[in-house]
Parts: C-alpha cells; sequence; structure tokens
C-alpha cells in the first residue's frame, strides 16, 4: 500500500518577525486606546528599528530570561547579534549594565561556572548540588552587581531584558486568553492547524477597558501562584489580593474558577472557615457541593440541608445533580429527614470471555480494541470511537451556529471554537440553533453535514477531529444512527457541553442492513463505570439508545 507523504512548508529563517509584526499591528488597531505609556512606547520603537534588531528582541522575547548571555546566542538569519543588540540598547528596549541580584545571576550559569568564580567561598561543597551552593552563596552575597563585576569579565557580554509584562499584554490583547502563544503562527505556517474565517471587529473586543485588562491579568498571577505553592500562608495571602466581584460576566467567571481552587487547596489544610468564605463568592461548580460537605463537618446539618435542596431543585449541570443525590440520603439521616429515594435505571450489560492478544510487535492490545475485533465483521463494521464520533456529528451539525460572529465569541484568528462555549448563554446567543433543531425533523440534515464536511475539511473545530471522521465513516453513521437520536444526544450536549463531551462509549458497531447500531462500553477486569459514563448511559436507557455495557473476563 502506498503511503501518502504530506511535504512540510519550508519557513523563512526570519518567519516569526512576520508573525509578530502582525499581532502588534492586530493590537494597536483594535486596542489602541487600552495601551499604557510603555506598550506604545514598545510598539512605536520596535518599528523604528532595522529588521536584524527586531529578529533579535522577538527570538530574545520568547526565551526564558531575563537575562542572555552573548556566548549563548546563535542566530544565522542576524548578520551581527552585537549590532542589534546595541540598537536595542539604544533604543531602550535592551540593558547592558543593570545590576544584577544574585539569584538572577545564578539563573545564567552552569554549576562548574558558579565553583570556578566562587570557588574561595564554597569549601568542601564540589559535589553539591547547584540549589546548595546558591543558598551558601546567598548569605555572602546580598547585594546587586553588574555582570562584568559578577563575572570578573570572564563570560563576554550579557544583556538583560525586562518587556515580560509588555509582552504578556500584547499577547493576551491579542488571543484574549492566557494559555495561547506565538506558537499558534507557526502551527499554522505549517499547514497544521487552520482556522474558520470568523467575523472579529471593533465592537466584539473582549477587553472593554484596561481595567478589565489588568484584572485578568492579576487572576493569572494569582492562579500561577498558587500552582507554585500550597503552602498555609501563602493561600490565606492569596485570598486577601482576589480582585473585587465584577460586572464582567467572563472575568467573574475566572475569578470563581480561582476562588473554587484556592478555597479546595484552603480545605486540604484544615482552613474550613476561610475555604467557606470563599466557594460562597463562586457561582459555578462544584462551590455548591463542596459548601454542603463543609457545612457538613462542622455538623451544620440544617443549613447544609437547606443548601442541598436548592441545589436538587436548580442545578447548574448533571455531575452537580448526581453528587446532590449521593449526599442527600445520608444528610437526610442525619436529621431524621424523609426523602424520595429514586429507583436506580436499568442499564443493558453483557458479560464476555475472551482470550488475550497480541499486536505484531508483540505488544497486548488493549482490552477496548480485543472487544471490537471479536465483534468486527463485514456486515456489522465495530468502531472504536469514544468521544470522537458523536463529537464530530455533533460539531458538523452544530458549525453554522458555533462559529456565528457574535459579541465576545472570537478574539483572534486561531480559535477552533467561541470564547463562551462553556457559558451557560451560549444557546440564547445563538437563536439560529432552532433551524438546526428543525432540519432534524427531515432528511436535510444529511446533506447538511455530508456539505460541512466537505466545505470545513480540516479547519479546526473543537469537537471535530478529521484524521477519524472519514466520508465511509460518517456515511455509515448517518445511514443506522436515526435522528431522532441524534437530536436526543445533541440536546444532552448543549445542556452542559464541558462535562457531557466526554463519557461516551467506547465502541459503536453499525448494522447497515437493518439500519441500526449499538454502542458499548467495555470494562475490563477491575475498572468501574466512572460518574460521567454513568450519566450517558442511564440517558440512553432512559430513551431507548441502544447501549451497553460489556465486561470483559480473560481467558
Amino acid at each position: 500500500m502506498n503511503t501518502l507523504v504530506i511535504a512540510t512548508p519550508e519557513l523563512a529563517p526570519d518567519y516569526y518577525l512576520k508573525n509578530f509584526r502582525f499581532l502588534l499591528d492586530w493590537v494597536e488597531e483594535r486596542y489602541a486606546d487600552l495601551l499604557n505609556d510603555d506598550e506604545r512606547y514598545f510598539i512605536a520603537a520596535f518599528k523604528q528599528l532595522e529588521p536584524d534588531a527586531q529578529c533579535l528582541l522577538v527570538r530574545l522575547s520568547s526565551r526564558k530570561g531575563p537575562l542572555f548571555r552573548r556566548d549563548k546566542l546563535r542566530y544565522s538569519e542576524i548578520a551581527s547579534i552585537d549590532i542589534a543588540a546595541q540598537q536595542l540598547i539604544n533604543a531602550g528596549l535592551l540593558h547592558g549594565d543593570t545590576h544584577l541580584d544574585l539569584q538572577t545571576l545564578v539563573a545564567a550559569l552552569t554549576k562548574p561556572e558558579l565553583l570556578m568564580l566562587f570557588s574561595e567561598h564554597l569549601p568542601g561543597l564540589k559535589q553539591a548540588r547547584k540549589e546548595v551552593l546558591v543558598t551558601s552563596l546567598a548569605t555572602t552575597f546580598t547585594t546587586s552587581r553588574s555582570w562584568q563585576e559578577w563575572t570578573q569579565n570572564q563570560f563576554g557580554a550579557a544583556w538583560y531584558l525586562d518587556n515580560q509584562t509588555i509582552i504578556r499584554n500584547l499577547l493576551l490583547l491579542f488571543f484574549g486568553n492566557s494559555y495561547q502563544d506565538l506558537t499558534e503562527f507557526v502551527l499554522q505556517d505549517l499547514g497544521l492547524f487552520r482556522y474558520e474565517n470568523y467575523t472579529i471587529d471593533h465592537q466584539h473586543r473582549v477587553f472593554k477597558s484596561r481595567e478589565e485588562l489588568e484584572q485578568y491579568q492579576h487572576l493569572v498571577t494569582l492562579r500561577e501562584q498558587l500552582e507554585c505553592d500550597c503552602s498555609p500562608d501563602i493561600l490565606r495571602e492569596l485570598a486577601t489580593q482576589l480582585p473585587p466581584q465584577t460586572s464582567n460576566e467572563r472575568l467573574q467567571r475566572r475569578r470563581a474558577k480561582l476562588c473554587n481552587k484556592l478555597a479546595y487547596a484552603l480545605e486540604r489544610t484544615n482552613e474550613h472557615g476561610l475555604a467557606l468564605q470563599l466557594y460562597e463568592q463562586s457561582h459555578l461548580p462544584p462551590a455548591r457541593e463542596r459548601r454542603i460537605r463543609l457545612l457538613e463537618k462542622q455538623h451544620r446539618y440544617a443549613e447544609a440541608w437547606t443548601l442541598l435542596g436548592q441545589l436538587l431543585e436548580q442545578p447548574l449541570d448533571e455531575q452537580e445533580l448526581q453528587v446532590a443525590q449521593r449526599m442527600a440520603p445520608r444528610i437526610a439521616k442525619k436529621l431524621g429527614a424523609a426523602i424520595n429515594k429514586q429507583l436506580p435505571v436499568a442499564i443493558c450489560t453483557q458479560h464476555c470471555e475472551l482470550p488475550r492478544m497480541e499486536n505484531e510487535q508483540g505488544t497486548a492490545l488493549r482490552v477496548e480494541e480485543v472487544v471490537r475485533l471479536s465483534l468486527d465483521s463485514a456486515n456489522s463494521p465495530c468502531v472504536y470511537a469514544e468521544n470522537a464520533l458523536l463529537g464530530a456529528l455533533f460539531g458538523l451539525w452544530l458549525w453554522p451556529e458555533m462559529f456565528r460572529g457574535i459579541e465576545g465569541a472570537f478574539a483572534n484568528p486561531f480559535q477552533a471554537a467561541p470564547l463562551d462555549l462553556y457559558q451557560e448563554n451560549f444557546v440564547s446567543s445563538r437563536p439560529g440553533i432552532q433551524a438546526l433543531w428543525e432540519s432534524l425533523e427531515s432528511d436535510h440534515y444529511r446533506h447538511a453535514l455530508r456539505q460541512t464536511w466537505q466545505d470545513k475539511q480540516g479547519i479546526a473545530n473543537h469537537f471535530v477531529q478529521w484524521p477519524f471522521i472519514t466520508r465511509d465513516l460518517l456515511d455509515m453513521a448517518l445511514h443506522t444512527i436515526p435522528a431522532t437520536h441524534l437530536k436526543l444526544i445533541f440536546e444532552r450536549l448543549l445542556f452542559d457541553i464541558k462535562n457531557n463531551r466526554s463519557g461516551l462509549p467506547d465502541l459503536i458497531q453499525f448494522f447497515p442492513e437493518q439500519q441500526t447500531y449499538r454502542m458499548i462500553e467495555v470494562k475490563g477486569p477491575g475498572d468501574r463505570i466512572q460518574d460521567n459514563q454513568q450519566r450517558w448511559l442511564e440517558y440512553f436507557a432512559q430513551h431507548q439508545i441502544p447501549a451497553e455495557v460489556c465486561y470483559v473476563r480473560w481467558k
């Protein structure tokens, strides 16, 4: 069989410079009124530089700093690094004579270099770790010095770059989030990702004011500090630094997520009172669940029962409801209260005994693949699908509304989903979804999904894995899965996209002659049904959608 080889485009040596210029122009055009004086100066000064100096600044800004040694820099596309650096120094964008503290210095030196420079201050520590050497030196060297003074001119020049805050703000204004960076440009340049051509304009800006930008950055900084240090003193200090609640829905969600994380960390240090206060400031799950558990620990059963009743009556998602139903009998027993017990939903199960199997390399096959092979045939093919198949059908069906240009949905050209995908108003903001429901009432949806598959081939979509969803698989799924089942599945996905996009059964077996199918969740010895899988299986059983659990025992 011939293998298709896709050539990777060859990038120009200074490809990153074009991308950075594009980012600056984009931010300046859309957010000029939000930039502060330092950011305006940076952009203006950058545009006045020679191309080599621009290249060096972008290169250094993409590396871990803030101190860069000349002897460690090698960029073939820059004719003279020294001349480029001097231009940056003249423009005030790079510094050559900054005084450095010990921690900044040692980050740019290796352990052997430290021993060579400070041998007389490190007696008997030749075999010690670098961290031990630094701790020992910190007791002696408490003042800052220049690079040349520290190194006694032994390692050439070093330059200090202090634009990290500016770069972070520019990236945040461009991407609208803190997890994307300049590698998105590279992935697109290489042809690895293509993005939908959705609408972004000035009135749809993610950040409406400088205050919103700074609040977002502050929340990101607090989250990073929480991830680095969970000691009780630090946790209490972080709690005092939380910004006030805001009317901006996106910022409020980010604040609520941080409250949940910080409160849970405080729980683990037995700071239950402060944890409870933070959970009370969050409107996002699992804040109410955790509040109930903490109230229960404090023997405040009546308050826990009241809050549990609110949760049972108005759950924010199915996971929250599931947890509440589990807690209810325990708390009711402590209060002597009566509750209506829910009858368990009967889920179809089968038990089978199969031999272990290996691939050609002698590696044991996963239990899901062993079951798939035992079921697969020409007349009833069986596919390992898990979340990929129904997710792809959902993504193709939702495509027109998913990428509709509405306020706050898109901040940059590199999004596989709108920013509000997981927000409560995602559906209400898109009345056009009603037309998509209506398409499922006729045969039109099949044509629409096939057309979207063809027209959007390769374009990034949060739900569509293009290598998986081939045309043959799409046709088979549309032939065997009735529209009534797809509508039920899509309804549950839209109700809570974040939690319900996972937990779907491992396998799907098609019966094209009968125009039907079945889904199979595979469990090997010792494996159990997860909560999100249980919710899907119960939903399928309640709506007569063919799904079952296969418990495997090895021969």
